[in-house]
């Protein structure tokens, strides 16, 4: 008699989508020349906050870190490993949450912008918020809530380290789950343990924004007024059903006032079922990656940043949700509905 087969679990496809990418990341890190500029300059700024230093001060602004102070908590680990190493782990981690979801379309862009382009400017958003999702989506998978919990704020610790990007991401998984446990140990230890600090770090933050962000921005919020953007951001948010991940995505790369190169498009991505967007993402994100290493100081740069942004945000939005509903969705047009009708409701009980 034969045996049914069982099918895959998520964590499987988790694990599997993590290990399969920390080979490929491996052997690509060690064939392609990785641009360690990104870590150099971040790890610099994780040792002078280990050796007493403020890097937010005025006169040590020059160190060009930008990352809040309590990242050091999850930044160490460049002071011990190199750069190709870290890529190494964020590209994997990003691997596994599409294998997680299935995501064909999201893997075409990793690998023709966000895979590429990474590479070339040694980057740790891979990092962070690869890391980050990958515990975020683990952190559901363990039985006891103690330890849900502390996955849950490393994750979320992990994600703020690039706040323009995790800010969006921890905030609606943290109203899906209720999360308030979490919340405030997170405020406890990333916010009261660092506070000294805060007031340096947002002052920089304001006054000498990044080069690169200025060249090149990479969100609409960087390019555009609140008068454009909020009300892009509310189509978005009522177009369909989103996961907390992929919307947050969005929103990073809508509302932000600082981009992230390539991890909102990825984010968006996943959400694209359909095989027929993977040749017009494609050639669209590979002409990006190619003019990002032939002319990466030409005022184009903004233009495909943010056309290629909005092809991502376009495809998803035209296009079905078809994995059925669970506790990761986010569906704004269902919960404008339901509050509706509990609102008709109370009045006809009170007429």
């Amino acid at each position: 008699m034969q045996r049914a087969s069982r099918p895959v679990t998520g964590k499987a496809r988790l694990v599997f989508g993590f290990l399969f990418g920390l080979v490929i990341m491996i052997v690509v890190t060690r064939v392609f020349s990785v641009n360690s500029f990104d870590h150099a300059m971040i790890r610099r700024g994780v040792y002078a906050l280990l050796t007493g230093v403020n890097p937010f001060a005025p006169e040590t602004r020059s160190l060009g870190f930008y990352n809040p102070p309590f990242s050091i908590l999850f930044l160490w680990p460049l002071l011990l490993i190199p750069p190709s190493g870290i890529l190494a782990m964020g590209g994997a981690s990003l691997l596994a949450l599409v294998f997680y979801r299935r995501s064909w379309t999201a893997v075409a862009w990793f690998g023709t912008h966000t895979f590429l382009w990474v590479l070339a400017a040694g980057s740790v958003d891979m990092y962070v918020m690869g890391v980050g999702l990958a515990l975020l989506v683990l952190s559901d998978k363990f039985s006891r809530k103690p330890l849900r919990v502390l996955v849950r704020i490393v994750a979320y610790g992990f994600l703020m380290t690039k706040p323009q990007g995790g800010a969006f991401v921890v905030i609606i998984y943290v109203l899906l789950r209720r999360d308030w446990l979490g919340v405030a140990f997170c405020l406890v230890v990333y916010g009261l343990l660092f506070a000294p600090l805060y007031p340096g770090w947002i002052d920089m933050a304001r006054a000498a924004p990044p080069i690169g962000q200025i060249a090149a921005p990479h969100s609409l919020g960087a390019r555009f007024s609140p008068l454009l953007t909020i009300p892009i951001a509310i189509w978005v948010i009522f177009s369909r059903r989103w996961t907390y991940w992929q919307l947050g995505g969005a929103l990073s790369g809508i509302l932000s006032p600082y981009g992230m190169p390539g991890i909102p498009i990825f984010l968006v991505l996943t959400a694209v079922d359909r095989p027929s967007a993977v040749p017009a993402v494609l050639v669209y994100s590979g002409c990006l990656a190619v003019l990002t290493w032939v002319a990466p100081q030409s005022p184009l740069m903004g233009v495909y940043h943010l056309g290629v942004l909005g092809l991502a945000l376009i495809l998803a939005c035209l296009s079905p949700c078809t994995a059925p509903a669970d506790q990761d969705s986010v569906d704004a047009r269902r919960l404008v509905s339901t509050a509706v009708q509990a609102v008709r409701l109370r009045l006809r009980r009170g007429a």
